[in-house]
Formats: structure tokens, sequence, C-alpha cells
């Protein structure tokens, strides 16, 4: 059965947009899609189908806005999953939707790979929710048929006293035989939780033996550090190093999703790669991100099922006591700070791995480092943390000046200061995403 969408917003052209971006799945059955010009008439749509699982709204709308089409959601217990729409800068309305009960937002002007991964998200979403409304409500027709079948009991116990003694032997029993089932269901459940947990650790275990030892980047990097802060146990992001012939490589890579997907995707990445230089014997960091985007789409049959799932990378290449550099990126710059001016430099605008896009070969380009200067690679996480006063983002801005103004402090003392101020502007709030951060210092 396809998945119904509806879409709020009086812009017409939005309704192409979504057409022409899901017009594949929309083609397979596997997506139908319905608009709505205002927050009014989305409301009575959603009222009169219960099948709709996930709408996308504008906040400001004609006769009733986004915000207002939320709380009424919200109040009369309306299950869809709502995605809202709206401007980058917009973030206090944004703010205020996902307080009021939104699902996620999505930015424009719109990212076709954001606006994907986020209906997809809310899509499992639906299904967990849908599953689990469905076994309350087996579980409330069991207890009404238990109850209905004790009431039975009781009547017809009433009849004979003796009846009733052997009625009451026999509930007691079953009373008995249920508490002991009980009993042996929660130790099941206790038990499968703790090796769920325990396998989860496990693979932490895994993961952390896959990453570069400390001693090993102590040996072939010059003056650095990593922050690396997962956001669950296992995490999504994940670095890479390698060595060959007085080259070094180190790459920063950000994979779909975090926890258990995400570090799945990250030990196949790390394997990707190893292969790629180790047996592949490719040296460029273009093609290097050429052949491992190759060899993700081929790992995940992408050709087949249409995945999206991939990797935001940005990988480096250069020699012992040399002063060139080159790298190649997919969705993630490089940033060299020189006499205190930091400069970025931009990469491809795609990730490795999924069939979202079309793309061309990554490039790979070249930069001359000077002594003392230092370059840092680093996945999103750390600037799209909420936080501070106003619950906001920290924003790349922001975080490409703290790394300017704490420049002139050692790679340790940069690494502290960083952790402390996402602590600081954290506060409360949940850790979003993995975070992962690595500075180089070239003497």
């Amino acid at each position: 059965m396809p998945v119904k969408i509806l879409v709020a917003d009086d812009e017409p052209d939005l309704q192409d947009l979504m057409r022409q971006i899901f017009r594949s799945r929309i083609r397979k059955g596997e997506f139908t899609f319905d608009f709505a010009e205002n927050g009014a008439i989305a409301l009575e749509k959603l009222r009169n189908d219960p099948e709709i699982e996930v709408l996308f709204t504008d906040i400001n709308m004609p006769v009733m806005d986004g915000l207002t089409l939320l709380s009424n959601i919200k109040q009369e217990g309306l299950l869809q999953k709502a995605i809202v729409i709206s401007a980058y800068g917009d973030l206090k309305n944004i703010r205020a939707a996902m307080n009021g009960g939104a699902f996620d937002f999505v930015t424009k002007p719109i990212e076709i790979s954001d606006l994907e991964t986020t209906l997809v998200k809310a899509i499992a979403a639906m299904e967990i929710l849908r599953k689990g409304l469905e076994a309350r409500n087996s579980l409330e027709q069991a207890l009404i048929d238990k109850a209905d079948a004790q009431q039975r009991a009781l009547e017809a116990m009433q009849e004979n006293e003796k009846l009733i003694l052997l009625q009451n032997e026999s509930l007691e029993r079953q009373v008995e035989e249920r508490t002991a089932e009980i009993t042996r269901q929660k130790e099941i459940i206790e038990l499968r939780n703790k090796e769920i947990t325990d396998s989860i650790h496990y693979a932490k275990r895994l993961q952390a033996a896959i990453l570069p030892p400390s001693r090993m980047m102590n040996e072939v990097l010059p003056e650095h550090f990593t922050l690396y802060l997962p956001k669950d146990i296992v995490a999504g992001d994940f670095y890479w190093v390698e060595e060959q012939h007085d080259y070094i490589y180190l790459a920063v890579a950000d994979c779909t999703g975090h926890g258990v997907s995400g570090a799945l995707m990250s030990m196949l990445g790390v394997s990707l790669l190893s292969q790629v230089v180790n047996e592949k014997k490719i040296v460029e960091p273009g093609e290097i991100l050429n052949v491992l985007n190759e060899s993700v789409i081929t790992a995940l049959k992408q050709q087949e099922n249409e995945t999206h799932d991939g990797m935001d990378v940005i990988l480096i290449r250069f020699k012992k006591g040399g002063n060139t550099i080159h790298f190649a990126g997919a969705n993630r710059p490089l940033w060299v700070i020189s006499e205190n001016n930091l400069m970025e430099y931009k990469t491809d605008k795609v990730p490795v791995g999924g069939l979202q896009v079309e793309r061309n070969s990554f490039t790979t380009h070249e930069i001359q480092i000077q002594p003392g200067d230092t370059i840092y690679l680093s996945s999103d996480g750390y600037a799209d943390q909420f936080g501070g006063v106003e619950g906001r983002k920290f924003m790349t801005r922001k975080f490409k000046e703290f790394l300017t103004n704490g420049n002139h402090h050692t790679m340790k003392e940069q690494r502290e200061a960083l952790y402390q101020m996402h602590l600081q502007w954290k506060g409360k709030e949940e850790q979003v995403d993995d975070i992962l951060v690595i500075g180089l210092r070239f003497s």
C-alpha cells in the first residue's frame, strides 16, 4: 500500500517540486501526494483520512498558519508526523513548531537529500507508532475478553456453592500460573534487553578497534588533536589514517544516521577505504572517493534498491616533511588557518554512496602549507548542536570564529577548549548528532 503524504503550502510551485523529486516512487506506487493550500483545508483532510502518514507544512499560510495547524493536530490527537518547511532564517518559528509537536523540519531552499532523508525517517517513525498502537489495542481487547470470561465464570459459580469453591480453586491456580508466566516473561525480556545492550557495547569495542589507535596517530601525524563524541553508544562518524610510502592519508567521515545503523555504515567505510588504498593502490584523493563511491553503491546494492545511505567525507594526503596537501571531499570543506586567517576550501557538493543525485567525478585539490599552519577536518555535528540562551544551533560561522580565536593555543589546549565550549553551549539540551573534529599543525 502506498504511503500517503499531505503537503500544506500556498505556493503552487511546491506541488510540482514534490512530484518531480519523488516521481520515481510515485510511479512505482510507493508514494501518493495530496495538497492543501492552507492549514484549515489540511486539518480537514487529516481528520477525514487517517491513512495519511506524513504532513509537510509551511509556517506562513492564509486562513490557518502552520503553527496553528500543529496545535490543532496535537489537541485532536491526530497521529500523522508533521515536517515543517520554512526559510532557514525563520529559526524562531521552526523551534516553536518543534516544541508544538513537529517531527522534524526542512529549510528552504529545499535540498533534495535533506528532504528525502527527513521523509524516510518520518515514515519509519509512523510505522513504529502504528505497530505500537496495534499492539496496545490487541492487549486492551485481550484484557476485555478476559474480564468478560471471569464475569461469566462468577455468575455460573453462584448457582452452586460447591461449584463456587471449585471455581475459586481453579482461579487461584490460574492466577498463580499467570503470575508465574508473567514473571518468566519479565525475566526473558530483561535478559533480551541485557543481551541487546551487551551486543551494542561489544559493537562499540569493535568500532573502537577499527579506528586508528592514538599511538599510531602520534607516530605518523604532526601535532594534532581528535575530538570524538558519539551521540549514542556507537557512532556514525569515523576517522581513518593510513601510511603508504612516506605519504599519510587522513579521512573524516559522517555516515547516514547515528547509533547502530550509522556504526554499521562507518565500519563499511573504514573497510572500503583501506581496500581502495592498500589493495587497489589508488593514491589521488579524488580518485579514492570515486572508487569508494562505487564500492558503497555495490556493497549496499543501491542500483537495485535505490537506497540513499552514504557518507560525507573529507580526505587529505600529504608527504612526511612536505608542504603540499592534496585533498578531496564529499559535502565537507577543508579549513586552513595561516597567520590567524581562516581559509575555507570547498569540495564537491555530493555524498559518497546513494543514487539521489547525478554526479561528476570527485575533484582532487592541491594547496601549499607553511610552517605553523593548522588544518581542520570535521563532521557537521559540532556546528549543528542546539543550545545557548535561545536554544539555537551553534552554526558553522561561530565554529570557525572559535577555531580562529583559539589557534594560538597548542593542539591539546584547543581540543579541551572545543570540548568545554560544546558542554557550555549544549547545557541541558540533548546532543543531536555525533561530533568529530580533527586538527593538524604543520611545522
